[in-house]
Protein backbone atom coordinates (compact mmCIF):
# COMPACT_ATOMS: atom_id res chain seq x y z
CA UNK A 1 0.00 0.00 0.00
CA UNK A 2 1.79 3.03 -0.94
CA UNK A 3 1.58 6.60 1.51
CA UNK A 4 2.29 9.53 0.93
CA UNK A 5 5.16 11.95 3.33
CA UNK A 6 6.92 15.02 3.57
CA UNK A 7 11.10 13.76 4.16
CA UNK A 8 13.77 16.10 4.79
CA UNK A 9 17.14 14.33 2.92
CA UNK A 10 20.09 14.14 5.14
CA UNK A 11 22.49 12.29 2.72
CA UNK A 12 22.73 10.63 -0.46
CA UNK A 13 24.65 7.29 -1.44
CA UNK A 14 25.23 5.58 -4.69
CA UNK A 15 23.45 2.09 -4.47
CA UNK A 16 24.76 0.04 -7.61
CA UNK A 17 25.12 1.45 -10.92
CA UNK A 18 22.08 3.43 -11.18
CA UNK A 19 20.12 3.17 -7.73
CA UNK A 20 20.17 5.94 -5.35
CA UNK A 21 20.07 5.65 -1.27
CA UNK A 22 18.72 8.76 0.62
CA UNK A 23 19.50 9.17 4.34
CA UNK A 24 16.23 11.43 5.39
CA UNK A 25 13.93 12.36 8.29
CA UNK A 26 10.15 12.03 8.11
CA UNK A 27 7.12 10.97 9.41
CA UNK A 28 8.63 7.46 9.64
CA UNK A 29 11.45 8.79 11.63
CA UNK A 30 15.03 8.52 9.85
CA UNK A 31 14.54 5.76 7.25
CA UNK A 32 16.43 4.87 4.14
CA UNK A 33 14.86 5.95 0.62
CA UNK A 34 15.75 3.51 -1.95
CA UNK A 35 15.31 5.37 -5.46
CA UNK A 36 15.38 3.18 -8.27
CA UNK A 37 17.52 4.19 -11.39
CA UNK A 38 17.78 7.46 -9.62
CA UNK A 39 21.19 8.03 -11.35
CA UNK A 40 20.10 7.30 -14.49
CA UNK A 41 20.57 10.94 -16.89
CA UNK A 42 17.14 9.77 -18.47
CA UNK A 43 15.19 9.63 -15.05
CA UNK A 44 16.34 13.24 -14.06
CA UNK A 45 16.30 12.47 -10.45
CA UNK A 46 19.28 13.70 -8.72
CA UNK A 47 18.45 17.37 -8.40
CA UNK A 48 15.46 16.11 -6.53
CA UNK A 49 17.62 14.25 -4.50
CA UNK A 50 20.18 16.50 -2.68
CA UNK A 51 20.95 16.85 0.37
CA UNK A 52 18.60 19.71 2.62
CA UNK A 53 16.31 19.29 0.11
CA UNK A 54 12.61 18.17 1.26
CA UNK A 55 10.60 15.90 -0.89
CA UNK A 56 7.08 15.35 -0.89
CA UNK A 57 6.78 11.55 -1.88
CA UNK A 58 4.89 8.40 -2.23
CA UNK A 59 6.26 5.27 -0.85
CA UNK A 60 5.60 1.92 0.32
CA UNK A 61 7.79 1.27 3.45
CA UNK A 62 9.12 -2.24 4.02
CA UNK A 63 11.08 -1.77 7.61
CA UNK A 64 13.74 1.04 8.22
CA UNK A 65 13.00 1.02 4.16
CA UNK A 66 11.41 3.20 1.86
CA UNK A 67 10.39 2.54 -1.52
CA UNK A 68 10.17 6.15 -3.52
CA UNK A 69 6.91 5.30 -6.23
CA UNK A 70 6.52 9.41 -7.30
CA UNK A 71 7.91 12.31 -6.52
CA UNK A 72 4.98 14.86 -5.72
CA UNK A 73 6.94 18.29 -5.37
CA UNK A 74 10.54 19.45 -3.97
CA UNK A 75 11.36 22.19 -1.71
CA UNK A 76 14.50 23.34 -2.68
CA UNK A 77 17.07 23.63 0.24
CA UNK A 78 20.31 22.52 -1.02
CA UNK A 79 21.06 25.65 -2.92
CA UNK A 80 21.47 27.60 0.35
CA UNK A 81 24.86 25.30 0.56
CA UNK A 82 26.18 27.36 -2.63
CA UNK A 83 29.09 28.43 -0.21
CA UNK A 84 31.31 26.50 2.04
CA UNK A 85 30.90 27.47 5.21
CA UNK A 86 27.29 27.19 4.82
CA UNK A 87 27.87 23.57 3.59
CA UNK A 88 29.85 22.88 6.42
CA UNK A 89 26.90 24.44 9.45
CA UNK A 90 24.23 22.78 7.39
CA UNK A 91 25.91 19.47 7.56
CA UNK A 92 26.65 20.06 11.06
CA UNK A 93 23.26 19.85 11.26
CA UNK A 94 22.56 16.85 9.83
CA UNK A 95 24.82 15.01 11.55
CA UNK A 96 23.53 15.61 14.38
CA UNK A 97 19.92 14.95 13.43
CA UNK A 98 21.03 11.38 12.01
CA UNK A 99 22.59 10.79 15.27
CA UNK A 100 19.46 12.02 17.64
CA UNK A 101 16.45 12.26 15.76
CA UNK A 102 15.03 9.00 16.40
CA UNK A 103 11.27 9.28 16.45
CA UNK A 104 9.16 11.61 14.58
CA UNK A 105 7.82 15.00 16.06
CA UNK A 106 6.65 17.52 13.72
CA UNK A 107 7.67 20.28 15.89
CA UNK A 108 11.34 18.56 15.82
CA UNK A 109 10.93 18.62 11.91
CA UNK A 110 9.90 22.11 11.67
CA UNK A 111 12.88 23.55 14.05
CA UNK A 112 15.31 21.49 11.89
CA UNK A 113 14.29 23.56 8.78
CA UNK A 114 14.19 26.49 10.66
CA UNK A 115 17.92 26.17 11.59
CA UNK A 116 18.55 24.81 8.16
CA UNK A 117 17.27 27.79 6.42
CA UNK A 118 18.96 30.34 8.86
CA UNK A 119 21.67 32.91 6.92
CA UNK A 120 24.26 33.11 9.96
CA UNK A 121 27.49 33.16 10.89
CA UNK A 122 28.26 31.93 14.33
CA UNK A 123 28.30 28.33 13.48
CA UNK A 124 29.29 27.18 16.67
CA UNK A 125 27.39 29.14 19.18
CA UNK A 126 23.75 28.25 16.85
CA UNK A 127 24.53 24.26 16.95
CA UNK A 128 24.73 24.49 20.50
CA UNK A 129 21.90 26.40 20.72
CA UNK A 130 19.93 24.46 18.06
CA UNK A 131 21.33 21.12 20.75
CA UNK A 132 19.76 22.79 23.22
CA UNK A 133 15.82 23.50 21.83
CA UNK A 134 16.03 19.84 20.62
CA UNK A 135 16.64 18.85 24.42
CA UNK A 136 14.14 21.18 25.72
CA UNK A 137 11.32 19.87 22.98
CA UNK A 138 12.12 16.74 24.01
CA UNK A 139 11.94 17.54 27.46
CA UNK A 140 15.42 16.29 28.72
CA UNK A 141 16.74 20.11 29.06
CA UNK A 142 17.29 20.56 32.95
CA UNK A 143 20.24 23.39 34.61
CA UNK A 144 21.23 20.60 36.75
CA UNK A 145 23.08 18.57 33.93
CA UNK A 146 25.73 21.39 33.50
CA UNK A 147 28.27 22.80 35.75
CA UNK A 148 27.52 26.42 37.21
CA UNK A 149 28.93 28.56 35.00
CA UNK A 150 28.38 26.38 31.73
CA UNK A 151 24.65 26.30 32.88
CA UNK A 152 24.16 30.17 32.82
CA UNK A 153 25.52 30.29 29.27
CA UNK A 154 23.24 27.35 28.09
CA UNK A 155 20.30 28.69 29.65
CA UNK A 156 20.73 32.44 28.49
CA UNK A 157 21.29 30.74 25.06
CA UNK A 158 18.20 28.62 25.57
CA UNK A 159 15.91 31.87 26.33
CA UNK A 160 17.31 33.84 24.00
CA UNK A 161 14.89 34.78 20.48
CA UNK A 162 16.95 37.64 19.37
CA UNK A 163 19.46 36.05 16.74
CA UNK A 164 21.18 39.15 15.90
CA UNK A 165 22.31 39.48 19.73
CA UNK A 166 23.29 35.58 19.53
CA UNK A 167 24.69 36.38 16.20
CA UNK A 168 27.39 38.95 17.81
CA UNK A 169 28.20 36.84 21.02
CA UNK A 170 31.71 35.41 21.58
CA UNK A 171 31.89 32.16 23.70
CA UNK A 172 35.17 30.64 23.92
CA UNK A 173 35.32 27.57 22.05
CA UNK A 174 36.50 25.48 25.32
CA UNK A 175 32.94 26.51 26.60
CA UNK A 176 30.83 25.39 24.05
CA UNK A 177 33.11 22.31 23.35
CA UNK A 178 32.40 21.57 26.99
CA UNK A 179 28.58 22.37 26.22
CA UNK A 180 28.88 20.49 23.80
CA UNK A 181 29.62 17.43 25.18
CA UNK A 182 27.51 17.76 28.33
CA UNK A 183 24.95 17.54 26.02
CA UNK A 184 26.11 14.32 24.10
CA UNK A 185 26.56 12.78 27.52
CA UNK A 186 22.99 13.60 28.64
CA UNK A 187 21.42 12.46 25.17
CA UNK A 188 23.57 9.45 25.13
CA UNK A 189 22.20 8.05 28.61
CA UNK A 190 18.98 9.44 27.92
CA UNK A 191 17.94 7.81 24.74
Amino acid sequence: MATKGKFLILRRFRAGDSDVMLKAYGPCGMVKVFVQGGYLPERGLLGYLEPFNILSIVYQQSGEIIFLKDILGVQFLSYLAMDYSTYIWMNSLALFMEKWFLQYDPDIFNLALKYLTLKISNHNIFLIKFKLEFLRRLGLYRDSIFEENLGKVANFLLKEDNFIKIERLRISQSILSKIDRTIEDHLSSSL
